[in-house]
């Protein structure tokens, strides 16, 4: 992706390089086979060449896609050295108001205003190829199959260069889009389906705390109603979490628009016009010219546009949507059959599309062989240029066909670079979707599953407490509800990804939780400051354990142990009334990518810790080993 990024805009340069010299040359040419006597050649080749540097300055972009300083003056002068020289030389300047057109469309913007200037320049150029050309058809050819050819095909080359380039910066932002797309639509769900029902265990909570003592059987009923909300939540939140597991692979919602003003749409509309304009005037204007028939007319057009439409398809899908070897060499062959097949009809000289299989060779033959066979197709007059005496004429066919070989090349593979990018772009994005998705389901069993758990257990433990012990009841209830309010804080951090824990913090509200249901805690916690990303994961695991503990079990007796020794983080949690059979690592139990212990399983691995579930007798024991990171000491500065 990055060879790309760097290689794209460089092709773009090149590519214009050429057709801008192949061109110019082509006036060149004109100029040095004109009536004009040699001293007088001069003048009119010095502009020439003032032309050719001013339009280089103004359309070989900088690798930045910025337009040069001063570019309004340099346009302007373009302009003047375009259209000013005619006056003295028109038969040998027709062919420079392309290199206008192009630099219009590069350098004025807006896009619409751009697309304005390059008509009024077609417009301005109309009148002088109609008063310089014998028909209105020669005048139509150099005015779409040069000048808008030209500009068109240039401006394309750069567009497409700046599209490679914008792909490749958007390769970090389009996956943080989606991932904020995501969570924008994970959090509505979460406040639908969980938020609401734990809002109402809350607003009941409170409630029920101002009726507990005096109207006992009131608050219980609140409490109640509390508990069913809670334990809706909390299977709404399993729910939840193992549908996102389930939609990893889900597609993503794709954007149309590749960057800025470009869709993929329009990128192909703009290499199949640069394709078209290239192809179709050129045996149009022969046909224009007589000699055939008239009811030939109507095949010559169709055939026309069956070689037009296999080339465009053929040379934009080798590299866009690369083609098989079958397919390419399928494609190539049609060209073939379509470039000699109406010859015996119409002739070579009518039937011009000769000129053009350079390129369709140059994209579509295998590395080995497409520039050996276009660079033979592109020299085929050579032979008849040495034997015979238009030298200039042979030399500007030669460079003719070269610079449009090199266009439909320099199309491909700015067509292949942004389909590769493209895709690249699209294949982060969905992997940036499916991990935040799996976070999503994690977090939500690891996170909201526990706090929800023990909101439940609360709530519970206050309604049997209501009638005979109503201070204990409140305490219970306060309790409950200040879980409550965590739980709702715990479903932004799910839902923003910011979730910073501490196991000491996390090892007293367990010790809290377990003690409310009535089980004995024994715990022993001596932790200095852990690094974040370690402290959140042992908070976690250490949550998991003790929702476990909580569904899972009957236990009277639990032990909660962290402590480090050695560089080595180790949690324990151990309790008793386990039945059943003996419990299985979870790595050998799940797929990697679950939830619950076989997901914190992976996630303690990733920091080169190991995790562990056992049976243990009558009880159960889960532990945590974990290397603490090693701080490198700072190196001193050089002297």
């Amino acid at each position: 992706m990055q060879r790309a990024a760097s290689v794209v805009p460089r092709v773009a340069q090149a590519v214009i390089a050429i057709v801008t010299v192949g061109f110019f040359f082509g006036g060149f040419v004109g100029i040095m086979t004109s009536d004009l006597p040699p001293s007088r050649r001069v003048a009119p080749l010095v502009l020439l060449a003032a032309l050719l540097a001013l339009h280089l300055r103004n359309c070989v972009r900088r690798l930045d896609g910025g337009r040069p300083a001063g570019w309004r003056w340099t346009l302007a002068a373009q302009a003047v050295l375009t259209f000013v020289p005619m006056i003295w030389y028109s038969s040998t300047w027709y062919g420079n108001v392309g290199f206008l057109c192009g630099a219009v469309l590069l350098l004025v913007r807006p896009g619409r205003l751009a697309w304005a200037g390059f008509g009024a320049v077609l417009a301005a150029d109309l009148p002088l190829s109609l008063a310089e050309r014998p028909t209105v058809a020669e005048a139509l050819y150099f005015l779409v199959g040069q000048a808008a050819f030209v500009g068109v095909a240039v401006y394309g080359m750069a567009r497409l260069a700046d599209l490679v380039a914008a792909l490749e910066e958007t390769l970090r932002v389009l996956p943080a889009a989606r991932v904020a797309r995501e969570r924008l639509a994970f959090t509505r769900r979460l406040q639908e389906n969980i938020g609401v029902a734990l809002a109402g265990t809350v607003e009941r909570g409170e409630h029920a705390l101002t009726l507990i003592g005096e109207r006992p059987d009131e608050a219980r009923d609140l409490l109640e109603d509390g508990v069913r909300g809670a334990r809706t939540a909390l299977a709404t939140t399993r729910r939840v979490a193992h549908e996102y597991l389930a939609r990893l692979d889900d597609p993503a919602e794709p954007a149309r628009t590749v960057a800025g003003d470009l869709t993929a749409r329009t990128v192909a509309g703009l290499g199949a016009a640069t394709l078209g304009l290239m192809i179709v005037p050129y045996p149009l204007r022969f046909l224009a010219r007589g000699g055939h028939p008239a009811w030939s007319a109507a095949p010559f057009v169709l055939l026309l546009a069956a070689y037009a439409v296999l080339y465009v398809y053929g040379c934009l899908r080798a590299y866009g949507r690369p083609l098989g070897a079958v397919r390419r060499y399928g494609v190539l062959g049609g060209l073939v059959v379509l470039t000699f097949a109406p010859m015996p009809f119409y002739g070579p000289t009518t039937w011009a599309v000769l000129p053009f299989l350079p390129g369709a060779a140059a994209v579509l033959l295998g590395r080995r062989l497409r520039w050996p066979v276009a660079a033979l197709l592109v020299c085929q007059d050579v032979p008849f240029g040495i034997w015979g005496s238009a030298h200039w004429g042979t030399a500007y066919f030669v460079v003719w066909t070269a610079e449009r070989a090199a266009v439909v090349y320099g199309l491909a593979r700015m067509a292949g670079f942004t389909a590769t990018l493209q895709d690249a772009r699209e294949e982060m994005a969905a992997a940036a979707v499916a991990r935040e998705r799996l976070r999503f389901s994690r977090d939500l069993h690891d996170l909201l599953g526990y706090s929800l758990s023990a909101v439940v257990v609360k709530n519970e433990v206050a309604a049997r407490l209501a009638s005979a012990r109503p201070d204990e009841a409140r305490r219970q209830l306060a309790e409950a509800l200040g879980m409550s309010r965590q739980a709702l804080a715990d479903m932004t951090g799910v839902t923003s990804g910011y979730r910073d824990m501490s196991v000491a913090a996390e090892a007293g509200a367990a010790r809290a939780t377990l003690a409310a249901v009535g089980i004995e805690v024994a715990d022993a916690v001596d932790v200095a400051d852990l690094p974040a990303d370690l402290d959140t994961v042992l908070a976690t695991v250490l949550r998991e354990g003790v929702t476990n503990i909580l569904r899972h079990s009957r236990a009277t007796r639990c032990s909660i142990e962290v402590a480090v020794v050695d560089g080595v983080v180790r949690l324990r949690l151990a309790n008793d009334g386990v039945d059943g059979p003996p419990a299985v690592p979870p790595a050998e139990r799940a797929e990697p990518g679950g939830i619950g212990l076989p997901s914190l399983g992976e996630r303690v691995a990733a920091r080169g810790g190991v995790l562990t579930a056992e049976r243990t007798g009558g009880g159960f024991v889960l532990s945590v080993e974990a290397p603490l990171p090693v701080e490198r000491p700072a190196q001193a500065a050089p002297r």
